[in-house]
């Protein structure tokens, strides 16, 4: 079996550009086999057809079989309500079950994909993928992040120090408003009076 026989029941999606200043296009590469008359003559070469996927745009809207009118399905809660009702004016010992018309019909839907949604499932999600499970959030390493500055803290003596030193001016802004905050829970920051206006 060669390396084409392999390849002809899969596609590739790809974006297709045909000139300079054109948007792209986004087309399934599909395989296409060496099609041959009975003299053994070339009808159509192998290669690949490009079928053009549409965009949201390029989409039409089906026109229904039938006019959509909501009162043709009844409404599941309420029919619901109405049986209870019958059945507690009936002395019923339970209701009878309402039919919802408007779920869709899994069972149908099932026999009529068969197998395909399973495969589909297996192509596209990791082999340890569960639908019903809980999504889980990533913890954010604070480590390894960089975007927030580490903590410093400074006792009264070193600040004493840098302030006899003239060197309170190296240190940068996140640092000057850490040491704010911790000084104002000491109660040892005063805030300077603003200058009045005259």
């Amino acid at each position: 079996m060669s390396g084409w026989e392999s390849y002809d029941k899969t596609e590739a999606l790809c974006r297709y550009t045909p000139q300079r200043n054109i948007p792209p296009y986004f087309v399934a590469l599909v395989p296409q086999d060496e099609e041959l008359d009975d003299q053994k003559i070339q009808v159509t070469p192998p290669g690949f057809q490009l079928v053009f996927l549409p965009f949201a745009d390029d989409t039409r809207k089906m026109k229904l079989c039938f006019t959509y009118r909501s009162d043709s399905f009844e409404n599941p809660v309420l029919q619901q309500h109405f049986r209870n009702l019958e059945a507690l004016a009936l002395d019923l010992m339970e209701p009878e079950q309402a039919v919802d018309l408007t779920l869709p019909k899994i069972e149908a839907m099932n026999k009529r994909l068969g197998s395909l949604v399973d495969e589909f499932k297996e192509l596209v999600y990791p082999p340890d993928y569960n639908p019903e499970g809980k999504v889980t959030k990533r913890k954010h390493d604070n480590e390894g992040s960089g975007s927030k500055s580490p903590k410093v803290e400074y006792s009264e003596e070193e600040l004493k120090t840098h302030i006899s030193k003239g060197t309170l001016g190296k240190f940068t802004v996140p640092i000057v408003y850490g040491l704010k905050s911790g000084l104002k829970s000491r109660s040892c920051w005063k805030p300077s009076p603003s200058p009045s206006r005259t």
